[in-house]
């Protein structure tokens, strides 16, 4: 008896132990995530038991974007962490980085409670959700069907379901005008607090528009895996370009694909991707649009 007794307080402890390395996120927020709201008109689309207040406040439209500015990067919430049987391995510092993809939000079924870095929800500051982004970061989040963009502080992880890219706060999603529909396709560009406000600027405008001639493009990879995928990024993150790189992850069908570019013309985009060649081992090649 007494050796049974001793086996359990010895796994008990060990359970104990594990759950102590991993860290903090809503499993729960994400549990329902197959089970949205059928009609538009009435729930918006978002998660069950969940959506606006009844009374929200007034000056939604006023609320402005959240302040990028250098902060520590949380130890314990970048840790790897495992998510409905999947491993997911966070970003370890702030890289240039672009995701396209569909983004949801979520209201007051969460508002006051912990987020994964450990501060509490508020559904009326521009704060988000993402899987791998290191916390806190900051991203400037464009909807592709009307171009409003925001700004918002991402301090809180998911969402998990393989279309979703992004969990918006309802003040984000209010800006952003996807409260009803309950998700959008939007674009993701990491913000970077160390740029100046002109580099910043620069950092963050959008694919130059195509006129008469074509865009060429390094497609570095293509992977079923995101978390491959976001790999990919970081390495190629760390090559040093004297122009600006900007590296692209969108998701077509079931592979995530990494795109370098765009450059004006093929001879810029194959000394670039000889460039890239040299520092990584790759099975890349140009693609025009």
């Amino acid at each position: 008896m007494i050796t049974k007794i001793s086996k359990l307080i010895i796994i008990n402890f060990f359970l104990i132990g594990c759950a102590s390395i991993e860290p903090i996120f809503d499993e729960e927020k994400n549990k329902n995530n197959t089970e949205k709201t059928a009609e538009k008109n009435k729930s918006g689309g978002y998660y069950l038991d969940d959506g606006p207040e009844d009374n929200p406040p007034q000056n939604l439209d006023k609320i402005p974007n959240a302040k990028p500015k250098y902060e520590a990067l949380s130890k314990r919430a970048n840790r790897p962490y495992i998510a409905f049987n999947k491993k997911y391995i966070p970003m370890k510092k702030i890289i240039p980085f672009v995701e396209e993809g569909y983004a949801s939000w979520y209201g007051k079924r969460y508002h006051g409670r912990k987020t994964s870095i450990g501060e509490t929800y508020d559904m009326y500051q521009m704060t988000g959700a993402h899987k791998t982004l290191p916390l806190p970061c900051y991203v400037k989040v464009t909807n592709l069907k009307n171009n409003l963009s925001v700004i918002i502080r991402i301090n809180d992880r998911g969402p998990f379901i393989d279309e979703r890219i992004i969990d918006l706060s309802y003040a984000a999603a209010h800006r952003l005008k996807i409260i009803e529909k309950g998700s959008e396709l939007v674009k993701i560009e990491m913000v970077n607090p160390s740029l100046t406000k002109v580099n910043q600027e620069n950092n963050l405008k959008s694919s130059p528009i195509k006129d008469s001639g074509k865009y060429f493009y390094i497609q570095a990879g293509a992977f079923s895996s995101e978390q491959n995928a976001t790999n990919l990024m970081e390495r190629l993150a760390n090559i040093k370009f004297k122009n600006s790189l900007n590296i692209k992850k969108l998701k077509k069908k079931s592979l995530h694909l990494i795109t370098i570019g765009p450059y004006k013309n093929k001879e810029i985009a194959e000394k670039a991707l000889d460039k890239i060649s040299k520092k990584i081992q790759l099975n890349s090649f140009i693609i025009s649009e």
